[in-house]
Protein backbone atom coordinates (compact mmCIF):
# COMPACT_ATOMS: atom_id res chain seq x y z
CA UNK A 1 0.00 0.00 0.00
CA UNK A 2 2.98 2.69 0.82
CA UNK A 3 4.39 1.92 -2.11
CA UNK A 4 1.42 2.65 -4.59
CA UNK A 5 0.54 5.74 -2.43
CA UNK A 6 4.52 6.46 -2.99
CA UNK A 7 4.35 5.73 -6.96
CA UNK A 8 0.93 7.83 -7.26
CA UNK A 9 1.98 10.67 -5.79
CA UNK A 10 5.62 10.92 -7.61
CA UNK A 11 2.95 10.46 -11.07
CA UNK A 12 1.19 12.99 -9.75
CA UNK A 13 4.49 15.57 -9.15
CA UNK A 14 5.56 14.73 -12.93
CA UNK A 15 2.29 15.24 -14.35
CA UNK A 16 1.86 18.67 -12.57
CA UNK A 17 5.31 19.48 -13.74
CA UNK A 18 4.69 19.03 -17.26
CA UNK A 19 7.01 16.31 -18.11
CA UNK A 20 4.23 13.93 -19.47
CA UNK A 21 2.89 16.39 -21.50
CA UNK A 22 5.56 17.56 -23.55
CA UNK A 23 5.85 20.92 -21.80
CA UNK A 24 8.67 23.21 -21.87
CA UNK A 25 11.99 21.75 -19.95
CA UNK A 26 12.97 23.57 -16.76
CA UNK A 27 15.53 25.73 -17.89
CA UNK A 28 14.48 26.67 -21.30
CA UNK A 29 16.99 25.03 -24.17
CA UNK A 30 15.84 26.69 -26.79
CA UNK A 31 17.75 29.83 -28.50
CA UNK A 32 14.97 32.36 -29.14
CA UNK A 33 12.72 33.76 -26.51
CA UNK A 34 10.06 33.68 -29.37
CA UNK A 35 9.37 30.12 -28.81
CA UNK A 36 8.51 30.30 -24.42
CA UNK A 37 6.31 34.13 -24.67
CA UNK A 38 2.98 33.81 -23.72
CA UNK A 39 0.27 36.41 -22.93
CA UNK A 40 -2.40 35.11 -20.18
CA UNK A 41 -3.73 36.84 -17.45
CA UNK A 42 -3.11 33.89 -15.14
CA UNK A 43 0.63 32.18 -14.93
CA UNK A 44 0.53 28.69 -15.83
CA UNK A 45 1.53 26.23 -12.97
CA UNK A 46 4.48 25.26 -14.27
CA UNK A 47 5.86 28.36 -14.39
CA UNK A 48 5.87 29.52 -10.47
CA UNK A 49 8.94 27.30 -9.94
CA UNK A 50 10.69 29.57 -12.21
CA UNK A 51 8.95 32.95 -11.10
CA UNK A 52 10.13 32.11 -7.71
CA UNK A 53 13.90 31.49 -8.82
CA UNK A 54 13.91 34.52 -10.53
CA UNK A 55 12.27 36.89 -7.62
CA UNK A 56 14.25 35.07 -4.65
CA UNK A 57 17.75 35.15 -6.96
CA UNK A 58 17.22 38.76 -7.91
CA UNK A 59 16.45 39.89 -4.46
CA UNK A 60 19.70 38.73 -3.30
CA UNK A 61 21.51 41.81 -5.43
CA UNK A 62 19.65 44.37 -3.32
CA UNK A 63 22.22 47.10 -1.85
CA UNK A 64 24.62 45.79 -5.09
CA UNK A 65 26.26 48.88 -6.56
CA UNK A 66 25.30 50.34 -10.08
CA UNK A 67 27.97 50.42 -13.02
CA UNK A 68 27.57 51.48 -16.48
CA UNK A 69 27.85 47.89 -18.50
CA UNK A 70 28.23 46.00 -15.18
CA UNK A 71 26.98 42.16 -16.10
CA UNK A 72 28.12 40.75 -12.94
CA UNK A 73 27.65 40.79 -9.44
CA UNK A 74 30.46 43.42 -8.60
CA UNK A 75 28.03 45.92 -10.33
CA UNK A 76 25.05 45.73 -12.81
CA UNK A 77 23.61 48.49 -14.65
CA UNK A 78 20.01 47.80 -15.65
CA UNK A 79 19.96 45.47 -18.96
CA UNK A 80 22.87 43.52 -17.15
CA UNK A 81 21.21 42.56 -14.21
CA UNK A 82 18.33 41.49 -16.42
CA UNK A 83 20.25 39.72 -18.84
CA UNK A 84 21.93 38.55 -15.58
CA UNK A 85 18.95 37.17 -13.73
CA UNK A 86 17.69 35.39 -16.43
CA UNK A 87 20.59 34.17 -17.61
CA UNK A 88 21.11 31.45 -14.60
CA UNK A 89 17.62 29.79 -15.92
CA UNK A 90 19.24 29.89 -19.54
CA UNK A 91 17.30 32.64 -21.11
CA UNK A 92 19.27 35.11 -23.34
CA UNK A 93 18.14 38.44 -22.68
CA UNK A 94 18.73 41.50 -24.92
CA UNK A 95 22.33 43.37 -23.54
CA UNK A 96 20.81 47.01 -24.10
CA UNK A 97 17.30 47.71 -22.80
CA UNK A 98 16.95 49.69 -26.29
CA UNK A 99 16.22 46.01 -27.53
CA UNK A 100 13.18 44.65 -25.04
CA UNK A 101 10.65 46.17 -27.53
CA UNK A 102 11.45 43.64 -29.81
CA UNK A 103 11.71 40.65 -27.05
CA UNK A 104 8.99 38.79 -25.80
CA UNK A 105 5.64 39.67 -25.73
CA UNK A 106 3.54 43.21 -24.52
CA UNK A 107 1.38 42.46 -22.04
CA UNK A 108 -1.33 45.09 -20.81
CA UNK A 109 -0.51 46.62 -17.49
CA UNK A 110 -3.48 45.16 -15.71
CA UNK A 111 -2.03 41.81 -16.89
CA UNK A 112 1.19 42.51 -15.44
CA UNK A 113 3.03 39.35 -13.09
CA UNK A 114 6.17 39.20 -11.55
CA UNK A 115 8.67 37.95 -13.17
CA UNK A 116 7.37 39.92 -16.48
CA UNK A 117 10.23 42.68 -17.78
CA UNK A 118 9.13 46.51 -17.14
CA UNK A 119 10.63 48.83 -19.47
CA UNK A 120 11.22 52.75 -19.13
CA UNK A 121 12.46 55.76 -20.99
CA UNK A 122 15.56 56.40 -19.47
CA UNK A 123 16.53 59.76 -17.62
CA UNK A 124 15.08 61.85 -20.93
CA UNK A 125 11.47 61.31 -20.58
CA UNK A 126 10.70 63.51 -23.80
CA UNK A 127 12.24 60.08 -25.48
CA UNK A 128 10.75 57.78 -27.69
CA UNK A 129 12.42 54.61 -26.82
CA UNK A 130 12.85 52.34 -24.08
CA UNK A 131 16.04 53.07 -22.00
CA UNK A 132 15.58 51.26 -18.85
CA UNK A 133 14.44 48.10 -17.39
CA UNK A 134 13.76 46.18 -14.21
CA UNK A 135 11.66 42.61 -13.11
CA UNK A 136 8.42 43.22 -11.50
CA UNK A 137 8.25 41.11 -8.13
CA UNK A 138 5.18 41.96 -7.11
CA UNK A 139 1.48 43.02 -9.43
CA UNK A 140 -1.98 43.57 -7.81
CA UNK A 141 -4.78 46.09 -8.66
CA UNK A 142 -2.96 48.96 -7.12
CA UNK A 143 0.96 48.89 -7.24
CA UNK A 144 3.17 47.43 -9.27
CA UNK A 145 7.13 46.73 -7.85
CA UNK A 146 9.81 46.11 -9.72
CA UNK A 147 13.62 45.44 -9.14
CA UNK A 148 16.28 47.41 -11.36
CA UNK A 149 19.31 49.12 -10.97
CA UNK A 150 19.18 52.13 -9.92
CA UNK A 151 22.10 55.21 -10.92
CA UNK A 152 21.77 56.33 -7.51
CA UNK A 153 20.61 53.07 -5.20
CA UNK A 154 22.31 50.19 -6.99
CA UNK A 155 19.95 47.02 -6.66
CA UNK A 156 16.64 48.55 -5.67
CA UNK A 157 12.87 47.84 -5.38
CA UNK A 158 10.36 50.66 -6.50
CA UNK A 159 7.44 50.97 -7.12
CA UNK A 160 5.37 52.35 -10.45
CA UNK A 161 3.20 54.65 -9.20
CA UNK A 162 6.06 56.76 -7.74
CA UNK A 163 6.13 59.99 -9.97
CA UNK A 164 8.92 59.33 -11.55
CA UNK A 165 8.44 56.10 -13.23
CA UNK A 166 4.87 56.60 -13.71
CA UNK A 167 5.53 59.05 -15.93
CA UNK A 168 8.55 57.04 -18.25
CA UNK A 169 6.45 53.44 -18.22
CA UNK A 170 6.78 52.30 -21.67
CA UNK A 171 5.64 48.98 -21.68
CA UNK A 172 5.52 45.19 -19.89
CA UNK A 173 7.25 42.25 -21.75
CA UNK A 174 6.11 38.55 -21.05
CA UNK A 175 9.01 36.91 -21.07
CA UNK A 176 7.93 33.49 -18.95
CA UNK A 177 5.36 31.36 -20.14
Amino acid sequence: MKHTLKLFLLLTLIGASGLLKGQDSFPPNSDTLQDWTQVDSVMPAGQIGKIDFIINFSEKFIGTPYRYGGKQPGGFDCSGFVCYVYGRLGYKMPASSSLYNQFGTAVPKRAAQPGDVICFKGRNMYASGIGHVGIITEANPKEIYFIHASVNKGITVDKLSSEYYRNRLVQIRRVLR
